[in-house]
């Protein structure tokens, strides 16, 4: 059976296309028929406010998800960094399994090692220490206890200053770090990983440790859009469009 993995959709309201596309996935009889979905993190253009959020068209996505895994299917969802105030009721919300980053999970027989990719990013210290301190419990738990609005309010006050920020950084700051990558695989003890948050869609070969290991990196859907097929054939990265007409 097929297994899919997607990463960085970034849907908003702005981009309408890429809505249709995603619902179209969803309905798919190829996405229902799949061993598995998994979507690894950034699902979301914008900071998530909590279960609570209101902002079109977040009510859309997660009725959109409640009716595909209440039709049997399996999906998986790991916290990106748009969502990394995210908690464990975005399961109860939606019906889907939450993953933490960093899971190895079991591919056709073989170890792979999955992430959202930013804390592979070790060059951008600055990036580090911010993912660091969102994760903390006491600042997801106030962050969370705010008024809605108040929430939202400061979302719309630091977005600008995040893209300003990150649109300074030189490329190769906010690529994820080669070294990083084998110490995660290393440690984990796998030959295979497959991550988002780049935007650079490519399948990287190199030699672990006298090892064949391979780096699977998602495409986002700002320009283009991209899934990647696993199965008993081999992993296949392809656009939405190739994998809805193909399946």
């Amino acid at each position: 059976m097929d297994t899919l993995f997607l990463s960085d959709i970034h849907l908003t309201r702005e981009r309408p296309e890429k809505l249709r596309l995603f619902i179209e996935f969803l309905h798919s009889p190829a996405a229902r028929r799949a061993a598995a979905v998994y979507l690894l993190g950034d699902l979301f253009d914008y900071f998530w406010l909590g279960n609570d959020d209101h902002t079109p068209p977040v009510p859309q996505i997660l009725k959109e998800i409640t009716d595909f895994t209440r039709s049997g299917s399996k999906l998986f969802f790991m916290r990106g960094n748009r969502e990394l105030v995210m908690d464990r009721g975005f399961e109860a919300l939606t019906g889907c399994i939450m993953l933490d980053d960093m899971t190895v999970i079991d591919l056709d027989g073989r170890k792979v090692l999955l992430a959202h990719g930013d804390v592979l990013c070790t060059r951008d210290v600055k990036y580090q220490w911010y993912r660091r301190f969102m994760e903390l419990g006491f600042i997801r738990k106030l962050f969370l206890s705010l008024p809605y609005v108040l929430r939202t309010v400061l979302v719309n006050g630091l977005r600008p200053m995040m893209r300003r920020s990150a649109d300074r950084k030189p490329p190769e700051i906010i690529d994820v770090d080669q070294a990083a990558v084998e110490d995660a695989m290393r440690g984990n003890a796998v030959w295979e990983i497959i991550h988002g948050h780049t935007h650079r869609p490519a399948v990287h070969r190199f030699n672990l440790d006298g090892h064949a290991a391979s780096r699977y990196v998602l495409g986002d859907w700002y320009q283009e859009d991209s899934v990647l097929l696993c199965n008993g054939e081999g992993k296949r990265l392809m656009s939405i469009r190739e994998f809805l007409a193909t399946s």
